[in-house]
């Protein structure tokens, strides 16, 4: 069964990066044409549709993404509850504790959400270092930069604006330090997020 469920887990959390990836996309408008686009959309019209017809988006974010992430989250969070509960993994027993309240799955599901979210993150980032300096006129370059410039932009007001990448020309006015600060602190949130996952973890089991 713990095979079922890393399938599953897989899956699910996919979707669920799919919807935040869409959210994000429209954030920091990547045209809808552009093929990362395109393919995010394709993956989740099927649910982010239907409920944008009940949430629109608005203050620049597309709240019907969002909950569609979430909202699949819960889901996995439920089954998983469940499957833990009646023993059906093969490493926990039977649970003979009452049914915990629905809140404690929904903060599951909204931590799982992030760490996945987070880990997004992490490798918009990595990938953009790395065609910084390995592929600087690759076509999906400018993406990764439209990508990851909200993620950089606080570090680089911190560090005062200095210093770009510098690829293997050489070329560039020195090294960014910004990338490395921001991985730092995604690395400490994931830790913090694992954290908190583990003491709801104990709540509901």
């Amino acid at each position: 069964m713990n095979i079922v469920w890393l399938t599953i887990k897989t899956i699910g959390s996919l979707f669920v990066v799919a919807c935040a990836l869409r959210a994000y996309l429209q954030a920091v408008r990547l045209h809808a044409q552009n093929p990362l686009s395109r393919m995010t959309f394709q993956m989740t019209d099927w649910i982010v549709l239907p409920m944008r017809r009940l949430i629109p988006g608005f203050g620049g974010v597309d709240w019907a993404s969002v909950l569609a992430a979430l909202l699949l989250s819960v889901l996995m969070a439920v089954l998983y509850f469940f499957l833990m509960s009646w023993g059906l993994m093969s490493d926990a027993g039977g649970s003979q504790k009452p049914v915990r309240p629905f809140g404690w799955l929904v903060a599951l599901a909204a931590l799982w959400a992030l760490k996945w979210s987070l880990q997004l993150a992490v490798v918009i980032l990595i990938v953009g270092v790395l065609m910084s300096w390995f592929a600087p006129i690759h076509p999906l370059k400018p993406v990764f930069d439209l990508l990851s410039a909200p993620l950089l932009a606080p570090f680089r007001r911190l560090f005062g604006g200095r210093g770009q990448s510098v690829g293997r020309s050489g070329s560039g006015t020195g090294l960014d330090f910004s990338p490395i600060a921001a991985f730092l602190l995604l690395q400490i949130a994931g830790a913090v997020i694992a954290e908190l996952e583990m003491s709801v973890m104990r709540h509901l089991f």
